[in-house]
């Protein structure tokens, strides 16, 4: 499965992005929806403003301060933030329980401040945890904090298109919005993963080629409702118009199966708005 938020390879990141993503790290937004904020600020499309964030695109002076103004900062003080210590992403322990974090990492302590949080390498993973009077490992003081929801918590979407780079998009959108996507280009291999453990929602094209043969994923839409009458379904398709989608069969497919229908290209927003309308469905 491709990862739907690559992380910038450090030597093409520019300096414009690192200041952004900062900036986000600041005001508490979830790394997974760095691009969507970008792309909501700045007008852009989502492809646009994953690129300026994952690769060397280059911003422009007035989008640059225009996000800074959205937070209330100023240039300056964004380009600031930017060079200061990477977030890293670390486990938050309180007690018995534990969360999903990043932190800020300054000096090294000893004999921390009561009340302080620390963060120290623990199996080589990150941990934040309040400091104890006297440490026994190397730690590290904890300067800037974010916590975020454990991934455990997000619904699985499944995604299937036959055009890798539209999958790609679409689980690059998903992924920013909260979801767990999962990308398909092959009909068999869905339905087979979708019968060993069920996804939370599907988002699928009406039409799949496969060895020079177009198939429908009627049948699929069917066999996931005998499992679950309720399940969110998205279609997609931008056949009918050529007429190499049935548009009656896709009517009576709606009638019988009851999902979500819309043509392409349909604009990401509305399809996680779909999504989130039917999840909140009793």
């Amino acid at each position: 499965m491709s990862d739907p938020n690559p992380k910038a390879d450090p030597g093409t990141e520019t300096l414009a992005a690192r200041c952004v993503r900062a900036l986000l790290d600041h005001h508490g937004v979830p790394k997974r929806k760095h691009a969507a904020v970008v792309t909501d600020v700045l007008k852009l499309s989502y492809s646009q403003g994953h690129r300026r964030l994952t690769t060397d695109a280059t911003w422009t002076l007035e989008e640059l301060r225009t996000l800074a103004e959205h937070y209330g900062e100023s240039l300056a003080s964004m380009v600031s933030l930017g060079q200061s210590d990477e977030m890293l992403s670390a486990t938050l322990k309180v007690g018995a329980i534990a969360f999903a974090c990043r932190f800020a990492r300054g000096p090294a302590v000893h004999k921390p401040r009561p009340g302080a949080l620390v963060a120290a390498l623990v199996d080589s993973s990150w941990q934040v945890s309040p400091a104890e009077h006297n440490l026994a490992t190397q730690a590290y003081e904890v300067v800037r904090l974010v916590v975020e929801p454990s991934s455990a918590a997000s619904r699985r979407i499944a995604i299937l298109d036959d055009h890798i780079d539209t999958a790609q998009t679409i689980a690059g959108y998903l992924g920013s919005a909260g979801y767990e996507p999962t990308l398909f280009t092959d009909l068999a291999a869905l339905a087979a993963a979708s019968g060993e453990r069920p996804f939370d929602a599907y988002v699928l094209d009406w039409i799949i080629e496969s060895n020079g043969v177009n198939d429908t994923v009627r049948d699929l839409i069917g066999s996931i409702r005998s499992r679950d009458a309720h399940c969110p379904i998205v279609v997609l398709t931008g056949e009918v118009e050529t007429g190499v989608a049935d548009e009656s069969d896709i009517a009576s497919a709606m009638a019988k199966y009851r999902f979500k229908f819309f043509e392409k290209p349909a604009r990401l927003s509305i399809i996680s708005a779909a999504l989130a309308a039917s999840f909140a469905t009793p």
